[in-house]
């Protein structure tokens, strides 16, 4: 559930419950008993020993306070310079001299000057990670445990701060936490080092675990951060390669460094390669979405990822390591082999075609092997092997898992597909009564009717299809989408997993929900909301996404749901279209998401189709004709009189009574506007409470009577004739009494004759 922690409340009480939660923890406790000795150490140490090689290679290496994450920078030549121990010696004794205002400002000149040091040739590349864990051992109070920049910057916007870089955005944040829990305490005391942990915990638990499939996750017994890897099923088929590499991945997203619309970006896309198709831009726009994490589209709008932004700030390849080692199918495979010695790029590609037995062809093999190379990962040499670099053995080590292949026939498929979905983590839904006190308090639904939806939707794996029929106007497309809405109550947006479509009459085939290729322009594809919300659904597999069809036989469904009927049945592929490239950021086919939930309204009358067993023998049937008059929240919140209330009531009661064995009785929405045609006559003041509830019941009730003359149709329009009578409803009476004269003479009646 998503925490507001821009309000002081809110945080007070988040922070002092983590610390609670925490403090039982035994390698939390660990972790402050290791913290205060390392700092302890590097406080009260000599010059002499200060500057020496082995205590600043305790200095650099230590991994007491933070890990480094990914990749490791070679410090070898810093940790032996006398240049740099000096300096940082000098920063360490400026905390004694310098007033606690002041720091700030001897914070950032102590920073300059050592990344002034700290640069070519004396490191091949900037350990910025290493630099900042080595500041927070120097200047313990005055910065947080969070090393890696965009985690901070993530958080920081959380705690409704930001607009400072580097090291003073850790005093913004430890400036925020003592708005509400007071001024930091000096020294390393235990409440000194908590709140230097501090924010490292609320990151952990308010946006870390709050992510719906995080690709990094902390050990519960060490605390420590470790890749959190997706079955094979469930990852990208490769990578498509891109020219220029990591140059160009850097010089797309630049763009998109301050958001932009989906067209310009593309626009600027096609500056940086003219001779590029539009389908190969807006693929290439996809994959590094779906395929390295950096950017993020809501609607028209493209945003970088907190991944993104760290690529593009620091240019190292450690900032998407994380996603491409645990999402993309074949990439850890390759490091992990590696790591048993150098492989010949034909035996590489062997080992490939036994991950995924789709790759027939070497392309995506090719391009696999091109992301290790650009990337620095791995190199040929002289014996024409493949060899890993010291960066590619950093990232091989962080493969604890032993990576996953695809069993033989989910590989079968065409290289641009979208990564499947089957064998995920069942989706753990809310109990029916937190479903049922989701919905809004003038929507009322039995617990029991709700829980007949509940079991047909889940009763299956994959196959999450109900078809709700019965009464018109009884409120079934409102029970589909509250408990639609429902599935993802706390979120902070649940609207963006519902999903309503009107059908229309007239769907003859898949397009009017899947869309197409514009016949007028291969290079095109003509989206439809559906096609987007499947390709979410398909993307976000750890959350449920329902779409309702609304009226879903004024066609035949059989027609339009035809490749999702055949696909939800096998758990095969549905094919959206047959080019090779995927179109206006559309794959040829996507495996059927076991996270689509389909829920259909049925109305049974002569404008509707009736569903054909392809439907029904996939489908939960869930019929409701029968509704509680007396428990339509509308009562409640009428404006007329309780003797009016009691009289409406007890005539709309006695109608259903009537004409429920008939099937011709009427459900809320009937109520609902006989209530408010009544009101409204009240208002006026023209018409007459009992002339008003006349006309509301012959409007609204009568003109569904219809049916042939058979006793129960016939006892049906007796006994409503009856009970408008005596409540002295003299038209609906007089109506009724013509229709019951056409059933005798005519063996029908209906009210349009």
């Amino acid at each position: 559930m998503a925490v507001d922690l821009k309000d002081d409340a809110t945080l007070k009480a988040a922070c002092e419950a983590v610390l609670v939660h925490h403090r039982e923890l035994p390698w939390y406790q660990n972790w402050l008993t290791k913290l205060s000795k390392f700092l302890r150490m590097v406080q009260d140490t000599s010059q002499a020993e200060f500057c020496s090689p082995a205590f600043q290679e305790q200095l650099w290496e230590s991994e007491v306070i933070t890990t480094t994450g990914m990749g490791t920078v070679n410090v070898s030549e810093v940790i032996t310079n006398p240049d740099v121990a000096k300096l940082l010696w000098g920063v360490r004794t400026s905390l004694e001299t310098v007033d606690a205002p002041l720091r700030g400002q001897a914070l950032k000149k102590s920073w300059h000057d050592l990344n002034q040091l700290v640069a070519p040739p004396l490191v091949q590349r900037n350990p910025r990670l290493k630099k900042y864990r080595l500041f927070a051992a120097l200047f313990p109070t005055e910065l947080t445990t969070i090393a890696h920049y965009p985690k901070l910057r993530t958080l920081a916007s959380l705690l409704g701060v930001g607009g400072e870089r580097d090291l003073s955005l850790h005093q913004l944040v430890l400036l925020r936490l003592e708005e509400v829990l007071g001024e930091r305490v000096e020294g390393l005391s235990t409440p000194a080092l908590e709140r230097m942990t501090l924010p490292w915990l609320l990151y952990m638990k308010y946006i870390q675990e709050q992510e719906a499939e995080a690709t990094e996750i902390a050990d519960p017994s060490t605390g420590e951060e470790r890749l959190n890897p997706l079955p094979a099923e469930r990852r990208r088929r490769g990578m498509l390669a891109i020219g220029g590499g990591v140059a160009t991945v850097r010089a797309i997203i630049e763009f998109a460094k301050e958001g932009c619309k989906r067209e310009d970006l593309l626009e600027h896309m096609r500056s940086i390669n003219p001779s590029h198709a539009t389908s190969t831009i807006r693929t290439q726009l996809n994959s590094l979405i779906a395929e390295w994490g950096v950017l993020r589209a809501h609607g028209d709008e493209i945003n970088l990822t907190p991944r993104g932004e760290g690529l593009l700030e620091t240019g190292e390849p450690d900032e998407v390591s994380d996603w491409l080692l645990t999402r993309v199918l074949g990439f850890d495979h390759m490091l992990y082999a590696l790591r048993s010695g150098p492989i010949a790029v034909s035996t590489m590609n062997e080992t490939l075609r036994k991950v995924n037995s789709g790759w027939t062809s070497d392309r995506a093999l090719t391009s696999l092997t091109f992301w290790l190379r650009s990337l620095q990962l791995v190199e040929t040499r002289a014996d024409k092997l493949l060899h890993l670099t010291e960066l590619g053995k950093t990232w091989a080590a962080q493969i604890y898992w032993e990576p996953e292949s695809l069993p033989p026939e989910a590989g079968a498929v065409s290289a641009s597909v979208m990564p499947s979905v089957s064998g995920t983590t069942p989706f753990e839904r809310p109990s029916l009564k937190t479903i049922q006190h989701s919905f809004p308090e003038n929507i009322s639904f039995p617990i029991g009717l709700v829980a007949r939806l509940d079991a047909g939707l889940w009763s299956h794996p994959r196959r999450h299809f109900a078809v709700l029929t019965g009464l018109s106007g009884a409120g079934k497309t409102v029970l589909a989408r509250g408990y639609a809405l429902a599935l993802h109550e706390g979120q902070t947006n649940p609207s963006e997993g519902l999903l309503t479509v009107p059908v229309q009459p007239g769907w003859h085939d898949p397009s009017c929900l899947l869309g197409y290729v514009n016949p007028l322009d291969s290079e095109s594809y003509v989206r439809t909301a559906f096609i987007d919300f499947l390709l979410k659904a398909n993307a976000d597999s750890e959350r449920p996404y329902t779409v309702v069809l609304d009226e879903m036989n004024l066609s035949h469904p059989e027609q339009y749901l035809a490749p999702l009927l055949s696909a939800m049945e096998t758990g095969s592929h549905i094919e959206l279209h047959a080019q090779d490239n995927d179109i206006n950021g559309v794959p040829a086919t996507i495996t059927y998401p076991s996270n689509l939930v389909i829920i259909g309204t049925v109305n049974m009358d002569e404008t509707t189709h009736g569903l054909s067993d392809k439907v029904l023998d996939r489908a939960a049937v869930i019929e409701f004709w029968d509704i509680d008059i007396d428990a339509f929240p509308g009562w409640k919140t009428s404006v007329l009189s309780e003797v009016q209330i009691t009289k409406v009531r007890d005539t709309l009661r006695g109608l259903v009574k009537a004409l429920r064995p008939a099937r011709l009785h009427f459900g809320w929405r009937t109520i609902h506007d006989v209530i408010g045609y009544v009101e409204q006559a009240e208002r006026g003041g023209v018409i007459d409470f009992d002339e008003a509830l006349d006309q509301a019941v012959y409007a609204k009730v009568l003109p569904k009577l219809r049916g042939e003359d058979t006793p129960r149709v016939q006892a049906a329009f007796a006994d409503s004739r009856t009970l408008l009578r005596d409540m002295k409803l003299k038209d609906s009476a007089t109506k009724i009494a013509e229709l019951q004269d056409d059933l005798r003479s005519l063996g029908s009646a209906r009210f349009w004759r």
